[in-house]
């Protein structure tokens, strides 16, 4: 499908989703997020956005990162449970020595943070949410509808190798006219497990060697945990809705009002990627 025809399929998504957000389940859910300490100049604006729009109550905030004085006093002020990522799946980033031929870049770290939501170990919540550190919203956010579908927020990003990926890992193809990378993604523990016991039954490994084995290595990116899930959840579970983000410079970092005041009557949420931000 080329860039023109998602481009005009989105736009219909849109306009035909406008007032289709759903009454969210009263459930309490997790926040887990992998971060680095380069990410906590925009992890608090993430965090109040979290707090003032995500419309179901949060149990309990987990940040996950590699042993950091700095992150740890980062959670002891703000409220958050600090878990070293080392814990989880028993290894670190280091371990994986995923590096991308023949340009030799380590997308490691990347990979390992996917495994980390994937592995759905941490928090207790039958629920948790994940979202990129840089991510803030804006608007309230449903994540739960009362039916206990999972509401999914789609993009109109296209991505070939995440679907080549999906075909080779357990044969799954591509389910809807949106993509799932949308920077933000509900999990239940018991649909992982699902996924997870599919992967290890196709692939006749543990489920994070089977995607380690997957991984065209040519290919700078070529893993998504969100598009394998989200297209995973079948349609009965799931209700996917278009959401507008946009993302912005680091010149126009201001506190979380000010931020909702300027975007929020165009945009659900803005992101300040580091690839934008000004080098020194």
């Amino acid at each position: 499908m080329n860039k023109r025809l998602r481009k005009l399929l989105y736009a219909w998504e849109l306009v035909r989703c406008v007032g289709r957000m759903p009454r969210p389940a009263e459930v309490p859910i997790d926040l887990v997020m992998p971060v680095c300490e380069k990410d906590l100049e925009i992890l608090p604006l993430a965090l109040e956005g979290v707090r003032h729009q995500v419309q179901h109550p949060i149990a309990a905030i987990y940040i996950v990162a590699a042993p950091s004085p700095v992150v740890e006093a980062f959670c002891r002020e703000h409220g958050c449970h600090f878990v070293d990522e080392r814990t989880v799946l028993g290894y670190d980033a280091c371990s994986l020595n995923v590096k991308i031929t023949p340009s030799g870049r380590d997308r490691s770290g990347w990979i390992f943070q996917q495994l980390l939501k994937l592995s759905g170990c941490i928090g207790t919540s039958d629920y948790f949410l994940t979202m990129d550190s840089d991510h803030i919203l804006l608007r309230p956010h449903t994540f739960l509808a009362e039916d206990r579908r999972t509401v999914f927020y789609g993009s109109r990003e296209y991505h070939a190798p995440y679907y080549a990926n999906m075909k080779r890992l357990i044969g799954l193809e591509a389910n809807s006219r949106l993509s799932y990378v949308a920077h933000k993604m509900l999990f239940s523990r018991s649909e992982l497990a699902e996924l997870r016991s599919e992967i290890e039954r196709k692939q006749g490994m543990p489920w994070d060697q089977a995607i380690l084995a997957s991984l065209d290595r040519t290919v700078l990116s070529g893993f998504s945990e969100f598009e394998l899930y989200g297209n995973f959840v079948p349609a009965e579970r799931k209700l996917q809705l278009p959401w507008r983000a946009h993302s912005l410079t680091h010149d126009h970092l201001a506190d979380y009002e000010t931020l909702r005041r300027r975007y929020s009557w165009r945009f659900a949420a803005v992101t300040f990627p580091d690839y934008r931000k000004r080098r020194k």
